[in-house]
């Protein structure tokens, strides 16, 4: 199984002490310096976005390549609504694309682009999503085709996964875990430390290397462990298999 359809995604733990307005302005100059494809330089910028009797605040930034997609999430920061220490109370940024877009070059966005668009944004997780490998790795799928019961609902053959979840303690592939590994990935200081149990130096202790890229990234590392842009569910569950162990993961 190949699949096309490429998402890249940057987190940013939301804080009252930062207004979106503030934050919004913040992230749009820092995006306007540099250029296509994913950066925000002579395009039309949005304004800060609306919350109405909504917690999440949405924006969208129209690129000047065709076929390429980009969506902003805000956090509302309302005194009185209760904040967790937990991925869903993440701002975020998001773009989409297919691989096969002869206008994007994939391996440059993940070497060249994605880096800036992560330390722009001040992310503290980043990750290049490819397909549907994830939903199919963390259900156990052997060749990446999801299995759905007869009652509609996905099949999920993952002991470990699943035993993960049971934890309400894991906030799994967010603020205190690594499940999964992607084609490309951005972790902060703080996100080494509660997940892996060590910094971004043993991450490039252990990666240096064995990978395509591996650097240190604000203050956190940045990582590309395949660049190949018609990478297989074969070949995204071998890296998972290879690389896990190497960094202490299950």
């Amino acid at each position: 199984m190949i699949s096309s359809d490429i998402t890249l995604w940057i987190f940013s733990r939301a804080t009252r002490e930062e207004s979106v307005e503030q934050r919004h302005a913040e992230v749009m100059e820092r995006m306007t310096g540099f250029g296509t494809p994913l950066g925000f330089a002579g395009l039309e910028l949005p304004p800060a976005p609306e919350f109405e009797s909504r917690v999440i605040a949405s924006y969208r930034v129209k690129p000047s390549i065709r076929g390429l997609k980009c969506e902003g999430n805000y956090l509302y920061r309302g005194g009185h609504f209760l904040y967790e220490d937990n991925a869903k109370f993440d701002d975020s940024l998001r773009y989409g694309f297919k691989v096969t877009n002869k206008a994007i070059d994939y391996r440059a966005v993940l070497h060249e682009q994605f880096p800036k668009v992560i330390e722009a944004f001040r992310g503290y997780r980043a990750f290049c999503s490819y397909g549907s490998y994830l939903s199919a790795y963390q259900d156990g799928s052997p060749d990446g085709q999801l299995i759905i019961d007869a009652n509609g609902y996905f099949v999920q053959n993952n002991p470990v996964y699943n035993r993960l979840r049971e934890d309400k303690s894991i906030d799994i592939d967010g603020r205190n875990n690594i499940y999964t590994l992607r084609p490309a990935q951005y972790w902060d200081a703080e996100l080494c430390r509660r997940a892996l149990g060590y910094g971004p130096e043993g991450v490039m202790a252990r990666l240096q290397g064995q990978v395509p890229r591996v650097e240190r990234l604000m203050g956190g590392v940045y990582t590309v462990l395949n660049d190949d842009p018609v990478m297989s569910y074969k070949d995204f569950v071998a890296m998972n298999e290879q690389i896990k162990p190497v960094l202490g993961l299950i």
